[in-house]
């Protein structure tokens, strides 16, 4: 392309939150491209028709206008003019001919970006707020790129299209200097005081400067010798304050309609008080001032609220609704200006949310689009110490290097306790008992960190970690939260999705503004920027990523890994390495978790419908790992059973292999034997065949599990001999395939399985080993909606069993369904042999009226805690 020729369409505005954004990415286009054509296309009457011209750039107006939120008639107006703006947009394109087109949000954006896509032109949408607005949600579907300064994006935009850019800032800010002396005299004021800036926008904020009023005594009496105020009030209000306050002695106190210099205002503001528009809060972030935030109420969709909420839940900001704000504003300024530990707080992790080239960034994206070379942001790298070697579809002589920004992998002492650096002190944890929560417990307790922590019910694995010196009680009770967690400045709060949003501990943290993280979100802050191996799927992810563990931690530095089930080998769910920057995590897909993460590899198990009380179809959970499968970063690897029904949406730099334990594909077995209960196969890979690998778990679904984590272990160059004697030596995961009684009359194996697909290959495993042996299962639900919608599936696979016992649907997170129970899957088992046990408490006394050789329980409720007497009476079984 010639980029004497090229034009870029910028559609847009209302605010100054939209334009200031649009004039810094023309001028860093321009910037690349001089000779290029811009053209702004706002809305007639909007302040963008005045500022774009100012900033040298030509706009056309549209007519558009918002709807009235009242039943009128002017909506048929809108609704006349909105026709006319698709019109005109639709001939502005015509005419102009623009190589992309660009919406930065506000009216006028819906009709360009709709008439350009129409007519197959490249269209970017950069989205400011950390909430989409209806207008963009519907723009994103259609639209190549979007343009993001906050996580989480993808519940409003498909995650393939989702850059992580930032919103560009006004330019003199990018360096200014911090407490300059100029500043200081400039505003008059004293570098001895601290400083508070009070910002409401350029036109000022109602609720803000009604709140400053009202309490200004406090101020200028009560902290005159210590504190000093710049208050921009606006233009509409700053007459009447004037007059309010023209008699009072505020000598510490500047009031101004309007800070012409804003750099110095920040450069000496020690807290700021301001709405939370996305251009504030970018430009807070950039410059990394603590800052009190008191939402507008008065945007579309409760933007604001958003917005500060995703730097609260940071405790990157606090924040005043605007209704408190009359009465709390006063008061948290002031504690929150006298509280130095604080303000450090703030300061260090608002600036997680800075993007300093975000201008740049977004251009670099328009190129992209464009084909055109990008500008380069890179900084200077220090190379890893050893060359990275690419892997071709079917040669993966050499393991594959991960490549890391800024930090040589050699010199890096732990990525996991580097990453952890800037985290709180205290953390605690709202149904520690689960295996995922544990893991991360366990780390941070393992890091020195206070933990502590909430559950339903005491465990064998709630013991282990009060054993291990972690406070756990086990009543919803906020009396007793230690009091020690109970600092908000210094406990971060982690909670499984299990926990009810009623649950009154939880409301106790929320109300009183602690950080409060999922489970997903701290694990992803863990891994962000690691190596991170995952294993993703709807089954067998348990058990392939506990072997994958097992296999590098054979390795000189070992492994980090946060495990889904309790690892035999190590009687832990948490490995931790101080010197490898490997991580292997579960990534569970429950509630979208997984598209926190972001693998350099991951496997994929399997992707049979369930979870669809999130999901809905089948089809939508598919897509979910689709989307998931986009966050594999470049230049990483993804390994995939072959044969799912799965369209991965990798990068295009992403190698992708097969694998399979029955056919062939890159990884594969081949040669499955049983001799004298012990099991083998050959491992088939791109490097060539490990013949007879003796499998520690002798069960025929580990083979399929052990080729996917062998795979990916080769790849992380794990030598051949370290495969062979790792995965005999591989002892499995409590709860997976675990066999308790293994006696010469009768057999009692212990199983995780809550899937119809994980049961039948459960079954058919057990059968493989036990093939004329009379099988009796026993099997609690897990859920009423997993019931609900695979009543008829769990009863063919258990109609597999000679013998069946149902157990009462364990509830977990769920309200009792209508007409779910257990016999509901009892009805459609096809044989005689079965019945339902009400209560499970008496299962021991009912196997009594049973014969078997082979005993399994099945579930992910709470029937592991039956397992113990269950063991005992199979052994008494055993016994002559």
């Amino acid at each position: 392309m010639e980029t004497k020729n090229l034009r870029i369409l910028i559609s847009g505005g209302g605010t100054g939150g939209h334009i200031f954004p649009a004039v810094s990415i023309a001028n860093a286009i321009k910037e690349q491209y001089p000779t290029c054509e811009i053209l702004f296309v706002g809305a007639n009457g909007r302040m963008e028709m005045e500022k774009v011209p100012a900033a040298g750039y030509k706009i056309v107006g549209l007519p558009i206008q918002g709807l009235y939120r009242s039943l009128t008639f002017k909506n048929f107006t809108v609704l006349k003019n909105l026709f006319k703006s698709l019109s005109m947009a639709k001939k502005i394109i015509n005419d102009f001919r623009p190589d992309i087109a660009i919406g930065v949000g506000g009216y006028a954006s819906a009709p360009v970006l709709y008439q350009a896509a129409k007519k197959k032109i490249p269209t970017l949408i950069q989205e400011q707020n950390s909430y989409a607005g209806i207008t963009n949600k519907i723009l994103g579907k259609r639209c190549n790129k979007v343009c993001v300064a906050y996580d989480h994006m993808e519940k409003f935009f498909p995650a393939s299209k989702i850059v992580m850019t930032g919103n560009p800032v006004r330019q003199n800010l990018q360096s200014i200097p911090n407490h300059s002396a100029e500043a200081y005299e400039y505003f008059h004021l004293s570098p001895k005081k601290k400083t508070i800036l009070i910002i409401g926008g350029s036109l000022g904020a109602r609720t803000i400067n009604q709140s400053i009023l009202s309490n200004l005594e406090i101020l200028y009496r009560t902290h005159k010798n210590d504190l000093q105020v710049i208050w921009q009030t606006g233009k509409f209000y700053i007459d009447n304050i004037k007059k309010e306050t023209a008699s009072l002695p505020i000598e510490n106190i500047v009031i101004t309609d309007f800070i012409g210099r804003m750099d110095y205002a920040y450069s000496i503001a020690d807290l700021v008080i301001s709405r939370a528009g996305a251009s504030s809060i970018s430009e807070l972030s950039l410059l990394r001032k603590p800052c009190l935030l008191v939402p507008s109420p008065n945007v579309s969709e409760d933007h604001q609220t958003k917005n500060a909420m995703a730097l609260v839940e940071r405790n990157a900001a606090t924040m005043v609704t605007d209704k408190e704000a009359p009465i709390r504003l006063m008061i948290e300024t002031i504690a929150l200006i006298q509280n130095d530990h604080q303000l450090r707080s703030l300061q260090a992790n608002i600036g997680y949310f800075a993007r300093p080239y975000a201008d740049k960034s977004i251009a670099n994206e328009v190129f992209k689009l464009i084909g055109l070379p990008t500008i380069d942001l890179t900084p200077p790298k220090v190379e890893p110490e050893e060359p990275c070697t690419p892997i071709t579809e079917h040669q993966s002589e050499e393991p594959i290097v991960y490549k890391e920004d800024n930090i040589s992998v050699a010199k890096k002492e732990s990525a996991i306790q580097d990453e952890t650096s800037s985290l709180q002190r205290q953390y605690f944890f709202l149904g520690i008992g689960g295996i995922g929560m544990s893991a991360i417990a366990r780390y941070f307790h393992q890091r020195g960190h206070l933990v502590g922590g909430y559950d339903l019910t005491c465990t064998p694995l709630t013991k282990a970690l009060e054993e291990e010196g972690i406070n756990i009680h086990y009543e919803d009770n906020i009396s007793r939260i230690p009091v020690r967690f109970m600092d908000r400045d210094n406990t971060t709060v982690i909670y499984t999705p299990a926990i009810p949003a009623d649950m009154s501990e939880k409301e106790f943290f929320t109300k009183g503004g602690f950080t409060l993280l999922k489970r997903s979100e701290i694990l992803g802050e863990l891994t962000h920027g690691q190596k991170a191996l995952c294993v993703a799927g709807t089954h067998g992810k348990t058990t392939t990523s506990t072997l994958l563990a097992h296999l590098l931690h054979q390795r000189e530095q070992g492994v980090n890994a946060f495990l889904g089930g309790i690892s035999k080998n190590y009687q832990s769910n948490l490995l931790v390495s101080n010197s490898s920057h490997d991580v292997v995590v579960e990534a569970d897909e429950y509630d979208r978790s997984f598209l926190r993460l972001h693998p350099f590899m991951s496997i994929i198990t399997a992707v049979d419908a369930d979870h669809l009380d999130i999901y809905g179809t089948h089809e939508n959970l598919l897509q979910g790992f689709a989307d998931y499968t986009a966050n594999i970063q470049e230049e990483g690897v993804l390994i995939v059973k072959k044969g799912l029904p799965l369209q991965p949406n990798t990068k295009k730099s992403v190698r992708i292999y097969t694998y399979s334990a029955n056919e062939v594909a890159d990884y594969y077995a081949e040669n499955i034997t049983v001799e004298d209960g012990r099991l083998y196969f050959d491992f088939i890979s791109p490097k060539g065949r490990l013949e007879k690998v003796e499998l520690g778990v002798p069960v025929l679904i580990n083979v399929e599990n052990a080729v996917a984590a062998m795979a990916m272990a080769q790849l992380n160059g794990v030598s051949d001999a370290i495969l062979r004697s790792a995965v005999a030596s591989f002892a499995g995961s409590k709860r997976r395939f675990d066999r308790q009684v293994n006696g010469a009359k009768v057999v009692y194996m212990d199983d995780y399985a809550h899937h119809p697909a994980e049961i039948e290959t459960c079954i058919q495993s057990i059968r493989y080993l036990y093939p004329d042996k009379k099988i009796c299962g026993v099997f609690q639900p897990h859920l009423y909606s997993r019931t609900k919608d695979f009543a008829k599936d769990f009863a063919a696979s258990l109609s597999k069993l000679d013998d069946i016992i149902l157990l009462e649907i364990y509830p977990a997170r769920e309200k009792p369904i209508k007409g779910v129970n257990a016999a509901l899957i009892a009805k459609h088992i096809k044989h005689t042999n079965k019945m339902v046990l009400s209560e499970k408490e008496a299962l021991v006394k009912e196997l009594k009226n049973h014969t078997f050789d082979v005993l399994l329980t099945i579930g992910a409720g709470n029937i592991d805690q039956l397992v113990p007497q269950v063991t005992q009476y199979v052994q008494s079984l055993n016994t002559p």
